[in-house]
């Protein structure tokens, strides 16, 4: 087994443990806890999440996208994120004084934050030890560290929502999973990083890490404005079904993206200095990907109102819309993200800072014009702004290493084809299923689809599918000085 497709093969499976254990633990919860609950532990985490980016995001991108880099890069980097989380934190804790008593909603947020915000002292280790992971092509390890991660801060959220702890069950789990992801990397890095207190070797990262830290906080905003929007248009009930259907698609987007990124990013920044080589492995990868990943998206679209009324019970249909909407978003978004990726594989990271900043206005404002039709407008304000997102990244793209639009689109339409027959399949069986328990419908539906888009892919897109197979039986290359240099 090739290199490669060890890393896949472990990352997926890291990927469906980890959403077998979202499923498991979305089914507790949610016959455990009411949808006010969800949307005050969303608006915690949310909030939040803007400071953890900033320790987050600082050094991961650029100790990865470096050429040569050394101990002391991560030693100053480790040291760097301590500090900025001791200075958020207190920050943080000055500023709750200033939440006003009348905004209830919001004033319980600041109390819950004050003690979750504690997540800052891990994420940026975190980055840190992960970002020496990816060096090393320690793939595996940062899968095994994910699952049990997750197994362990479910369990402990689990076992808090039995004994009554409410809204605090739902922010352990993501609190304890970090914390047991960061202790195993730890204790499994051939390399051990202190934190240094000299500056010179992160203020060499700080170009490039700035700006990515600027895309990946501008993100964060989006997603605090959007479940802020929420909660203002539809309340907190309104926000505990958006993180509902968010609890669906988001796990697989997650890991997906995730998987995506991390492989893509350690392979694309070896070809920065080859415009020719580097057009022709992102189209090669959006097209061989999409052969996976559109029936996922698809496939979650058409079955996600099902899936939450089997998981959640039918007091969270509301959410099902919501979900199968945003699904259909995330298809669109995967193929775009390649594109980033090879942006900032070519140390272009303000273009994502650009995007995402774009990304932000263009949700917002289509968020608020469409919150008359209900709930489902943040679905299509996500559809909205993703589908631009896309041409405006190929656009760049296109000038930026010349890749072409027949190169990504021709394979895509190729597989839509594909994806659309299984999609006739979904619908069939559906419809004649009719009348059966959930749990077994759903059941028939996803085999019916599995096996309608097997048979597709098979008749259609065989050679496709002989050229992914090549590709992951392949020994890729190496580069020991990228390896070797992480312990000078």
């Amino acid at each position: 087994m090739s290199p490669l497709l060890r890393w896949l093969t472990l990352s997926s499976v890291d990927a469906v443990g980890r959403v077998f254990l979202q499923v498991l633990g979305t089914v507790l919860f949610a016959r455990l806890l009411v949808p006010e609950s969800f949307g005050l532990a969303a608006l915690t985490i949310v909030y939040v999440g803007l400071l953890s980016i900033v320790v987050s995001a600082l050094f991961e991108e650029a100790l990865v996208q470096r050429k040569r880099i050394r101990k002391a890069h991560f030693a100053s980097a480790l040291g760097g994120v301590l500090m900025l989380a001791t200075g958020l934190y207190t920050l943080l804790l000055g500023g709750i004084y200033w939440v006003p008593d009348a905004a209830t909603e919001f004033s319980a947020v600041a109390s819950l934050a004050s003690v979750f915000a504690l997540i800052l002292f891990i994420e940026g280790p975190l980055s840190i030890y992960t970002a020496l992971a990816r060096r090393l092509r320690r793939f595996s390890e940062i899968a095994l560290a994910n699952l049990i991660g997750l197994a362990i801060g479910t369990a402990a959220g689990l076992a808090l929502a039995l004994s009554g702890a409410g809204v605090w069950s739902l922010l352990a789990v993501p609190f304890v999973s970090r914390l047991v992801n960061l202790l195993i990397l730890i204790s499994r890095s051939p390399v051990t990083v202190w934190p240094s207190r000299h500056p010179k070797p992160a203020g060499e990262l700080f170009s490039f890490g700035r700006w990515n830290l600027g895309t990946r906080w501008v993100a964060s905003l989006s997603q605090t404005v959007i479940q802020t929007l929420v909660t203002r248009f539809f309340g907190l009930d309104g926000n505990g079904y958006l993180n509902m259907a968010m609890r669906i698609v988001e796990p697989l987007r997650g890991m997906t993206m995730s998987i995506s990124h991390n492989i893509s990013m350690s392979f694309f920044s070896r070809l920065q200095a080859d415009p020719k080589r580097l057009r022709e492995t992102v189209a090669q990868t959006i097209a061989d990907t999409s052969i996976v990943l559109q029936p996922i998206y698809i496939g979650l679209a058409l079955t996600a109102p099902l899936i939450i009324e089997v998981i959640a019970g039918p007091q969270w249909v509301a959410a099902g819309p919501v979900a199968s909407i945003l699904a259909l978003a995330i298809a669109i978004e995967s193929v775009s993200g390649f594109l980033h990726t090879s942006q900032l594989a070519k140390g272009r990271s303000e273009l994502g800072f650009a995007f995402s900043c774009c990304d932000l206005a263009v949700t917002a404002i289509a968020l608020t014009l469409l919150a008359p039709i209900g709930l489902v407008a943040i679905s299509f304000a996500r559809l909205i702004s993703w589908s631009f997102d896309s041409v405006m990244t190929f656009t760049v793209s296109q000038r930026m290493y010349g890749i072409s639009a027949a190169s990504v689109l021709l394979p895509l339409l190729r597989t839509t084809l594909c994806t659309g027959l299984m999609a006739i399949a979904v619908l069939m069986v559906y419809s004649v299923t009719q009348g059966l328990i959930p749990v077994l419908q759903l059941a028939l539906v996803i085999g019916g689809g599995a096996a309608a888009y097997g048979i597709t892919v098979v008749v259609f897109r065989r050679q496709a599918l002989r050229s992914v197979i090549s590709r992951l039986r392949k020994q890729p290359v190496t580069s020991n000085e990228v390896v070797n240099e992480a312990y000078k």
